[in-house]
């Protein structure tokens, strides 16, 4: 198997067992100042700031003539390999899929609007709409992206490859905490779609009623951020750039996690808190709809709605009989969603093509 890329490094992607063939970007030497500050302007800003620097980098790029997307290379580059499938995994390489002409195009959608509205501007967002009206073979993450698909394909083929959880790793682990308070996880984001201030306004809320301690997942300049900005008046940790190991281990030692995403594709971190045997506070994100049931498995509430999410998870940190049933379900539940799974249904759309 052979993946093409621009440009990026998956060495972070462990045991990649794919040749990645990298398209590297064909630019001037302006246009290399460009992108060279770009990325330097991503790394630095992006973890602590809510301006958005791929629109900064498409007003400059613009004006010096630097074409960040290569859409049209990138489908030169397709063209010239003979492959039995084509997959696009983004809105903008799924036009250059297009124009390779090459046999058996499929489309692995991940994106939904909010996401890409937030990130990449309204024009991209068009692009995006414009993506899934291409006559493709899709493969996607959730009911809800299907739904997105058909919305504007109503003939497109939508085959639904949920993702999954190592159960290797995501499992209940037993941890220690020399805390006697309640331990809340929540991961943040620094966009807004993933609801960020929604969620300190609930530990805000639920602090003066019952002493919590916080364990933040996320940047550290962006936690310092919140802190100035909204203020952060309970106990908290930060963890960053954390393992998948750590991961599983800081939802084990967490009494729930609460996540409030106004959208998602699908929401993965719920399901693995659920397979750590970590009870969840969460939002209707449309995506987690596939696995996440109210008062079954998971405590949801309306995205956005700071008072239904605060009852959810008062009840969540003081009902030893909610905890138990959430529990129980997330567990039985996160067993359904295995990485073997994903790949069968992957494959058996790939298959159908031939």
């Amino acid at each position: 198997m052979k993946i093409e890329a621009l440009v990026g490094d998956h060495s972070w992607f462990k045991n990649l067992r794919a040749e990645v063939i990298y398209k590297p970007l064909n630019l001037n030497t302006v246009g290399s100042i460009v992108y060279a500050f770009y990325k330097f302007y991503r790394y630095v800003i992006l973890r602590s700031a809510k301006r958005n620097p791929y629109d900064t980098f498409l007003l400059i790029s613009s004006k010096l003539g630097v074409r960040p997307d290569i859409i049209i290379e990138l489908a030169e580059l397709i063209r010239s390999f003979d492959s039995d499938v084509t997959v696009a995994t983004y809105h903008l390489t799924a036009f250059s899929v297009w124009f390779s002409q090459n046999k058996n195009p499929f489309y692995l959608m991940q994106d939904f609007p909010e996401m890409v509205e937030e990130n990449e501007g309204k024009l991209s967002l068009n692009m995006f709409y414009h993506s899934l009206k291409l006559p493709f073979s899709f493969i996607t993450v959730s009911s809800y992206a299907k739904q997105l698909i058909v919305e504007n394909n109503p003939l497109a083929k939508v085959t639904i490859a949920h993702p999954g959880v190592d159960l290797n790793i995501f499992r209940p682990r037993r941890t220690n905490s020399r805390n006697q308070k309640k331990r809340v996880m929540v991961i943040l984001r620094g966009v807004r779609f993933k609801g960020d201030e929604v969620a300190l306004e609930v530990l805000k809320n639920v602090n003066k009623k019952v002493p919590i301690h916080v364990v933040f997942v996320g940047g550290k300049s962006l936690v310092r951020h919140y802190s100035k900005t909204i203020g952060l008046d309970f106990e908290y940790l930060v963890f960053s750039n954390v393992s998948d190991e750590v991961l599983a281990e800081l939802y084990s030692s967490s009494d729930v996690l609460l996540f409030t995403s106004y959208a998602e594709s699908f929401g993965l971190p719920p399901l693995e808190a659920m397979a750590c045997g970590t009870p969840v506070v969460m939002t209707d994100n449309k995506g987690s709809r596939d696995y996440a049931i109210d008062g079954f498995n998971a405590l949801i509430s309306q995205p956005g709605y700071v008072k239904s999410l605060s009852d959810n998870l008062l009840k969540m940190i003081q009902d030893d009989k909610v905890r138990e049933r959430m529990i129980e379900n997330g567990l039985e539940t996160a067993k359904k969603f295995t990485w073997a799974k994903t790949v069968e249904s992957f494959e058996k759309a790939l298959k159908e093509t031939n």
